[in-house]
């Protein structure tokens, strides 16, 4: 074999050699392009997955989101509430005990009141009482006319200022029922006493009260 022939299979066997390797360089590569081109889809997969759950978790956050901020108006709103009803509670309060205190003065008044009558009307029995000794001491007849009119003196001057009086003697003057209100009204007389007083004389049966239409009828003629 010529230097030349052997030279040129030399070649042949490099060049044979060279495209093997060329072929298997090209079939490794293809793999490798292959298992690029799916690592990329299966990413491109977890990364759309990964954007889905994204999306969920920033809906979920700002619905959590909206959720706290209506929680902390209505929290906010509550806390108003308690307090205006705490105030509204404090204003009950005051004004309860301003109420019983205001009715406790009048108890004490009317109690003071009737204390004076009484004392008043224990003087007229014993002006009586001393007036019939010094007629019998005389040997005198008692004048029941004057005692009577003694009795209606003391009554208009004494007696005229205090509710019973005031509301019988309108009464009598008007001669039909009337309200409870008006006899207030046209007496000057507070209505918590005027009430008393008519419950009073409701009791001794010298007046009848309707407590639905609260009008006041007199019963027995007075004079």
């Amino acid at each position: 074999m010529s230097e030349e022939k052997e030279n040129m299979l030399n070649l042949l066997e490099e060049f044979k050699t060279t495209l093997v390797y060329l072929i298997d360089s090209r079939d490794k590569l293809a793999s490798e392009i292959e298992e690029l081109r799916t690592a990329r889809r299966e990413a491109d997969e977890k990364a759309s997955a990964a954007d889905e759950k994204n999306e969920k978790l920033e809906s979920d956050l700002e619905a959590a989101v909206a959720k706290g901020d209506k929680a902390a108006s209505k929290v906010s709103s509550l806390k108003g509430q308690v307090k205006d009803l705490k105030s509204q509670l404090t204003e009950v309060e005051a004004s309860s005990t301003d109420a019983v205190d205001a009715i406790v003065k009048e108890r004490d008044e009317l109690r003071a009141e009737m204390d004076e009558i009484t004392s008043k009307l224990s003087r007229v029995s014993e002006l009586y009482r001393e007036t019939s000794a010094e007629k019998e001491a005389l040997q005198e007849k008692v004048d029941v006319s004057d005692l009577l009119g003694i009795y209606i003196v003391l009554l208009e001057t004494v007696f005229y200022g205090k509710p019973h009086a005031r509301i019988l003697y309108t009464l009598h003057d008007i001669k039909k029922p009337i309200k409870r209100k008006n006899l207030a009204d046209s007496s000057g007389i507070m209505p918590a006493q005027v009430l008393k007083a008519i419950h009073d004389l409701a009791n001794e049966n010298l007046v009848s009260y309707n407590e639905d239409t609260q009008q006041v009828t007199l019963k027995k003629e007075i004079m």
